[in-house]
């Protein structure tokens, strides 16, 4: 007769579980010796800690667009998984999280490691129930599943040490029926009526010059992207979640939107006098201020991502792809072409202007735009990338020109840092034909990337021999990111202690762990570094020497925070003669 951890085991099987991240302790030994007895199927991946772990089971939702899952022992292991499932829960990444739970019997005294997980979880899910006795197991682990792929977020299940070691019912080892394992239909696509979708139409017909932001939740509508845009004659423009959304070779690609918004993005929102919105939220977070004369039409899945409205405006609830296939019957193809030759004139003088941009060199420091512009020249075809929070992703963003088929992934609302190697690790466990390049500042390679590094070493033989893993390192010993926002806030140059990062060897530290390892402190070396990188066949570690003083060029509303950004300017020249 089975104990419960097998039916566990079975049911992650059933529900096309093929890997579970995480690590060991009370409550998750059990589970593991199960994997273990079947012949590690679904395969468990250790991570050197739990939040890394967690980032490894949102990242492999993003790149495979099916659940993730993770594993923690109880108390405070289940406490260092929240960071990476509340960046799933934000992002709308289907995530099952198994959190073991000390034993549920015994003396009535507190139990060590005893955390009241329910309360702990509530905030950072869609549901979260406790296996509190043997029966229960397969029908929670069902309802975990279905919730966190039908409802897009983390559904957590909390398994007691002695309900796992219990036997389990004969009723349990039963094959589950098909019924069972269809994701739940909580949230069907949707089409919005025909009257309103008549009304979006008139409005994007009347407009002359037309913009459209794209955000995450039009991942699936991008050829109905390139359908409407080509008909409204309109250019698009990309949130972070979005860049791999179209490719950037499209003349009407102006690149990232927001507050990282390359200045084609910048000029297409500021001069538009209609805006489609698709899966990107309301309006007032991409418009500059001033700009109510704007009309806008906005497309989300979920009405409480766009409402309130403003009157005039329309607002269409409903999945982007099967909303804008209902939409572009109903649109009239614009024939004055000239915004959208104004456009790919703007996108043409941006590509041409970052080149330049990254050519700057300051001395004998590297650029860090040098660092991604060289990479893009060099891209292997479907590679998948990842960045860290902080100021690497402004020049990801905004340098990388993404080709059809890549994929990219970054921590989105809960800009965590520590993300993008996790990230990498899963997409090349998940992809394991495709090249894989993280890019990660040198605070978050501290914070968790160098011990994750021993994760690589852990499957080095495995992830040996194929398609390029870089980890591409910027060192500029600082906290880039929140020292330039600092300085234009406050005029502060740096708070000494709390912005510097030592200066570590990550090369050399790569080399240690047996890993391939590249330095880079030259300007005219960056493209031999990459390529050395890129034909490694061993996973690698580029570590580039970059300019702490190159400011990342994050876009900033105007107004007072002009003067924040003159304030930075004064800052930077008191910092630099001191």
């Amino acid at each position: 007769m089975a104990v419960v951890a097998e039916v566990v085991r079975e049911r992650l099987r059933a529900w096309g579980v093929v890997r579970v991240y995480g690590y060991p302790g009370q409550g998750a030994d059990p589970l593991l010796e199960a994997f273990r007895r079947a012949g590690r199927e679904p395969e468990f991946v250790q991570a050197r800690h739990g939040e890394a772990a967690s980032f490894m089971a949102c990242g492999h939702a993003r790149f495979t667009d099916t659940v993730g899952c993770c594993l923690a022992p109880s108390g405070p292991g289940a406490v260092q998984v929240l960071n990476g499932l509340y960046d799933a829960q934000l992002d709308r990444q289907p995530v099952v999280a198994l959190l073991g739970d000390a034993p549920r019997t015994g003396p009535g005294a507190r139990r060590p490691q005893a955390v009241h997980l329910d309360r702990l979880c509530a905030d950072v899910s869609e549901s979260c129930e406790v296996v509190v006795s043997p029966d229960q197991a397969g029908p929670v682990l069902d309802r975990a599943f279905r919730t966190a792929s039908a409802r897009r977020g983390v559904a957590v299940v909390i398994l007691p040490a002695d309900v796992l070691d219990q036997q389990a019912p004969p009723s349990a080892g039963a094959a589950v029926p098909a019924d069972v394992l269809a994701p739940g239909p909580s949230r069907p696509l949707l089409v919005p009526d025909e009257g309103e979708l008549h009304r979006a139409a008139g409005i994007l017909d009347e407009g002359r010059k037309v913009a459209v932001v794209i955000g995450r939740g039009a991942a699936r509508a991008g050829a109905e992207v390139e359908r409407a845009a080509e008909v409204l004659g309109a250019g698009v423009a990309k949130a972070l979640l979005a860049l791999d959304v179209l490719p950037d070779d499209l003349g009407y690609v102006t690149g990232p939107a927001g507050r990282v918004a390359s200045p084609a993005s910048e000029r297409l929102v500021r001069a538009c006098d209609t805006l489609l919105l698709v899966g990107a939220g309301p309006r007032e977070a991409w418009l500059p201020p001033g700009r109510w004369a704007v009309r806008s039409v906005e497309i989300n899945p979920e009405s409480g991502v766009t409402a309130p409205c403003r009157p005039g405006d329309v607002r269409l609830v409903g999945d982007p792809k099967e909303t804008l296939e209902a939409l572009l019957p109903l649109l009239h193809r614009k024939k004055n072409r000239a915004w959208r030759r104004s456009v790919e004139k703007s996108v043409r003088t941006w590509h041409r202007n970052r080149r330049t941009e990254a050519r700057q060199h300051f001395g004998h420091l590297i650029n860090p735009a040098a660092v991604v512009t060289e990479l893009s020249d060099r891209l292997p075809d479907r590679a998948l990338l990842t960045a860290d929070a902080g100021a690497g992703t402004v020049w990801w963003a905004r340098h990388l020109h993404l080709r059809a088929g890549m994929r990219t992934a970054l921590s989105g609302h809960h800009a965590a840092m520590g993300t993008a190697v996790p990230y990498a690790l899963a997409a090349r466990f998940a992809h394991p034909d495709r090249p894989v390049v993280a890019f990660v500042g040198d605070g978050a390679f501290q914070m968790s990337g160098m011990a994750e590094m021993i994760t690589v070493k852990d499957h080095l033989e495995r992830l040996s021999g194929g398609p390029p893993l870089v980890f591409c390192v910027f060192n500029n010993r600082d906290l880039n990111q929140a020292t330039w926002d600092r300085r234009a806030a406050t005029g502060n140059p740096r708070l000494s202690g709390t912005s510097s990062v030592p200066d570590v060897p990550y090369a050399a530290y790569a080399r240690l762990l047996g890993l391939d390892g590249v330095h880079c402190f030259r300007p005219k070396d960056i493209g031999a570094a990459w390529d050395a990188a890129l034909a490694a066949r061993r996973p690698v570690v580029v570590e580039f020497v970059v300019d702490a003083e190159t400011e990342p060029p994050t876009a900033r509303p105007p107004g007072p925070a002009d003067e924040g950004g003159r304030r930075g300017i004064r800052a930077l020249l008191r910092g630099r003669r001191s």
